[in-house]
């Protein structure tokens, strides 16, 4: 029974008890009144002191896999430690901390503690890392990865990746980056309705991760160096009252790169029409600010209907120092670079966000909906024209002016929800969305969308779903952008701005056909039609099915089983010659996933035990027709096979030993890296990283102890921790000031606490 249900049954029968009574004393019954005052809510019984659990033990990890540890921080072979744990505490007056740790002997670690006083205060601490192994297999010859110079060995540069003396100088290098967040903050209610919290947040991230650099027809993967810092705060001030809700709030951030560029040593040897083509350097994500101020407001007209808005405006700010143009003195023998047009981008971008919702039950079984959205973002950044040098070897000699793209989007969503009985629901509704853009090439697109959706429960046993929706889209008119060069082609047309006609649809049944069994089955579809495309994507749906069932054998044992299967497909046309279509490419992703799981009591009360198995396959297939008859590209194809079993054994009522199994295997094949090599293509030099594959087992034994001490006892343990203080001070200052000092202290206070020092000196003055 929910809890709500017996409350309102508990206030029925309090109700009935007081209209018995009275009925009694006036008919003159003169029975006896009930008497309540043993009467006991074993609902409302609150928990105070001390309680939590520990989780300590070891785990294994059987193989070194980045990709296995991706996020976890399994990625290395061995043993770790395993340390897990919360507590709670409730006290008196409202007072209360939580603490819960998770994964501290991992890279992935999180620590988080909360307390103060319910209704007055609250104090709040995090600490969380997060790693992110990208690649165990790329390999380099350039010396300072991990730093913001690269160089060469000896033997370089070459031709060709073919002739550079590879095989001596490769060496491996780990991709992978660390996060760590430290947040503080808290809240504080003065008076009643009123709150005001503050909250700051430090980020740093360090590590390297994939870049690459060219340099006319030829290029080179690199090791971008990664350490960057962010500071974010928020502050905020809100009103709860009976009828309106009102929040005022700031939030900043500021981003820092302790590297301002990549520079690297040209592997391949310069073309002779650029000699000076020897060096590289590549910006990285310059240092940038955003600061906003928002407002929020809510109101209940009755109780019916409802509004809340909020408005948020924005600014982000970007002065990073401009780069030189090039690091080569003389990339073009005949021209020199000319200066800059200005020293630093003096970016600047003003943002605004607002929100209005309204909600009317305007009767029991009709609720409307309404809601607009309008999000901006006005970019004030100043153009210039730049002359440019394309990849350090030549200047170009149209220079190329900055684009400050800004956009404007209204979306307005109403919608309707009708209860025709207790067994059928239906709702409708329309959604509109508007957008207006500068230097695109679409300046405005508007979509409209309808959608229905009926829930009926067409049986007992049955309950299903489905819903239709229809959207249309249209553009203003599309032209290529005059700044962008060189030039797009005028029948391209870009997916996200083209016209496009989108149809979707879905059905969900969920049946019990006995009281130990659910099952569960739905279909969901989307076609989208951009039928006025000439050049670009002209055709795309994605079907999805899946099921699910749940059965409950017996009192000790449970079994569910899920399958999904996706299809995703694609179709578009190109042009090599900057006219009308010459090739046409499809796509078609096909996603399996399929998992089965039971839960066992194995011994009542006493062990636990239970597995799950998954299996998810994906499949890319990728046609080309060019007209002639090449070959086909081979597919793409990943699979992911997981065990895991796990045992919970209760040696004591608050002691239990748990158990785990993990054995997860991880097999893909990708043409664009299966046996690439860093000397497979002559004018790339690449990582040579091979698509992961990886079997891995994990075996984790932990203890885990739960503990409760009542507020009264923890009182009494925090008594006796200052009664130890004060006899240490006791024997410092010595024993003339040890009896003045000594009689201060309650003697029921050092009974309870059961010192032995207390004791001697009660038995000493009992004896006196």
């Amino acid at each position: 029974m929910k809890t709500s249900n017996q409350l309102l049954l508990l206030s029925v029968l309090s109700a009935l008890s007081a209209a018995v009574a009275a009925a009694d004393s006036a008919t003159g019954a003169g029975q006896a009144s009930v008497d309540t005052s043993k009467w006991q809510c074993t609902l409302c019984k609150f928990e105070d002191g001390l309680s939590g659990a520990l989780d300590v033990g070891v785990g294994y990890v059987s193989d070194d896999s980045f990709k296995f540890g991706e996020y976890t921080g399994l990625n290395e072979k061995g043993a770790f430690f395993i340390g897990d744990g919360a507590a709670r505490f409730r006290g008196a007056g409202g007072a209360y901390w939580n603490v819960n740790a998770s994964n501290l002997g991992l890279d992935s670690r999180s620590l988080d503690a909360e307390g103060g006083n319910q209704g007055k205060y609250k104090l709040i601490l995090k600490y969380d890392e997060l790693p992110h192994f990208i690649s165990d297999s790329a390999r380099t010859p350039f010396l300072g990865s991990g730093g913001a110079f690269l160089t060469l060995p000896a033997g370089f540069p070459a031709a060709a990746t073919g002739l550079m003396p590879l095989a001596g100088t490769l060496q491996p290098v780990g991709l992978d980056t660390q996060r760590k967040r430290l947040g503080v903050g808290g809240s504080w209610i003065p008076v009643r309705d009123w709150e005001y919290a503050v909250n700051f947040r430090h980020e740093t991230r360090e590590g390297t991760k994939r870049t690459a650099g060219a340099f006319l027809f030829t290029s080179a993967q690199l090791v971008e160096p990664v350490d960057y810092v962010t500071d974010q705060v928020d502050a905020s001030a809100s009103y709860r009252g009976s009828k309106w809700q009102v929040k005022i709030a700031y939030y900043g951030s500021r981003f820092r790169n302790s590297n301002d560029a990549l520079t690297w040593q040209n592997p391949f040897t310069p073309a002779p029409a650029f000699p000076g083509a020897v060096a590289g350097q590549l910006a990285l994500p310059p240092d940038n600010q955003f600061h906003q101020i928002s407002a929020s407001l809510g109101y209940q007209f009755s109780a019916r209907t409802r509004a809340t808005a909020d408005i948020a405006f924005g600014r982000m700010t970007q002065d990073e120092s401009f780069l030189a143009p090039t690091l080569n003195p003389t990339p073009f023998p005949t021209l020199a670079v000319p200066a800059l047009p200005r020293n630093s981008l003096d970016g600047r971008v003003d943002t605004l966000n607002a929100n209005l919702k309204l909600t009317s039950a305007v009767t029991n079984q009709l609720r409307l909906n309404a809601a607009y959205t309008r999000n901006d973002r006005d970019n004030k950044t100043s153009q210039a024209a730049y002359t440019w040098v394309t990849t350090d070897s030549f200047v170009n000699a149209v220079p190329r002016t900055n684009l400050p793209y800004s956009f404007t989007q209204d979306r307005f969503k109403l919608s309707a929800d009708y209860r025709a009985s207790a067994r059928m629901r239906a709702s409708v509704g329309f959604d509109h969305d508007s957008h207006k853009r500068t230097f695109q090439e679409a300046d405005k697109t508007r979509e409209d969308t309808i959608w229905g959706k009926v829930a009926s429960r067409a049986l007992d046993n049955l309950d299903m779903t489905f819903k239709l929706a229809h959207g249309e889209r249209n553009n203003s008119g599309y032209q290529a952008v005059p700044g962008i060069f060189p030039p797009e082609n005028p029948l391209l047309r870009k997916y996200n701005m083209a016209d496009r006609t989108r149809d979707s649809a879905g059905l969900r049944a969920d049946i019990a056909p006995a009281e130990n069994i659910s099952i569960g089955l739905g279909v969901d579809g989307s076609k989208d039609d951009y039928s006025d495309s000439t050049i670009g994507l002209t055709s795309g749906s994605d079907l999805n099915l899946n099921g699910d069932v749940s059965v409950i054998l017996t009192e000790q044992t449970s079994l569910h089983f899920f399958a999904n299967r996706e299809v995703i497909k694609s179709k578009q046309f190109g042009s090599q010659t900057f006219s009308t279509p010459d090739w046409s490419g499809e796509n078609k992703d096909t996603i399996d996933v399929i998992g089965i799981g039971v839960k066992h009591a194995a011994i009542k009360d006493k062990l636990d035990v239970g597995a799950d198995y998954t299996v998810t396959r994906s499949r890319s297939e990728i046609s080309v027709n060019t007209g002639v008859s090449d070959p086909a590209f081979p597919n793409l194809s990943t699979s992911l096979r997981g065990l895991r079993l796990y045992a919970t054994y209760r040696l004591k009522d608050n002691v239990s030993l748990n158990g785990g199994y993990w054995y997860e295997r991880y097999d893909t094949r990708n043409w664009m890296l299966d046996g690439v090599t860093p000397s497979t293509i002559p004018t790339v030099l690449t990582f040579g990283e091979q698509p992961p594959r990886y079997h891995v087992h994990v075996i984790r034994v932990a203890v885990r102890y739960k503990f409760r001490v009542s507020s009264f006892e923890f009182r009494v343990s925090s008594f006796g921790f200052r009664v130890q203080r004060t006899n240490w001070l006791i024997s410092m200052i010595g024993s003339s000031m040890a009896s003045t000092i000594s009689s201060t202290i309650p003697p029921i206070t050092r009974i309870i606490t059961g010192s032995s020092r207390v004791r001697n000196t009660a038995r000493r003055r009992s004896s006196a």
